[in-house]
């Protein structure tokens, strides 16, 4: 049941990594990534747990917005997700094999995960994770493609309302 609907935005910070990039060619580069709609819905559960019942924050369906930065491309997609298998399911179809990299993070009630699929250790997946976290939303999910020309860098994100 939708209560309510507002659009959301992932905004992702570009930081050059010191010492993991031949030449600077930028300092810092914000990308604004409209999402998706961000609606309130009402969680049913047979859990006694009172945090998996009641309203939550989710996207509605599937959202994709590309932008390249200094020869980089960058891939984002959110989607609603009900259950750990319905990630994985998405993983599976979504994640693309040509690309650098394919950093993701989901949460499902207090179930989380995320990953930063070779770049340097928390500077993916764990900022995808913590920009769901920050918004308040359940039950989503968001992959991060990227197609990098050497350049590596830092993925800070967040949503904005």
């Amino acid at each position: 049941m939708h209560v309510g609907a507002s659009k959301a935005t992932l905004i992702i910070s570009l930081i050059p990594l010191p010492g993991l990039s031949r030449r600077p060619i930028f300092s810092t580069a914000k990308v604004k990534f409209p999402i998706a709609m961000i609606s309130t819905a009402t969680a049913r559960s047979c859990s006694s747990n009172p945090k998996a019942q009641g309203a939550f924050h989710t996207v509605e369906g599937r959202f994709t917005c590309e932008r390249e930065i200094k020869k980089s491309k960058f891939i984002a997609i959110s989607a609603h997700i009900s259950d750990l298998r319905e990630a994985e399911t998405f993983l599976t179809e979504v994640r693309d094999s040509r690309a650098t990299h394919n950093c993701w993070a989901y949460k499902v009630g207090d179930h989380y995960r995320s990953h930063d699929d070779g770049e340097p250790f928390g500077t993916a997946g764990k900022p995808i994770y913590s920009a769901i976290l920050s918004s308040g939303l359940d039950r989503v999910i968001v992959l991060v493609i990227s197609s990098t020309s050497g350049i590596s860098e830092e993925l800070n994100l967040e949503l904005e309302d």
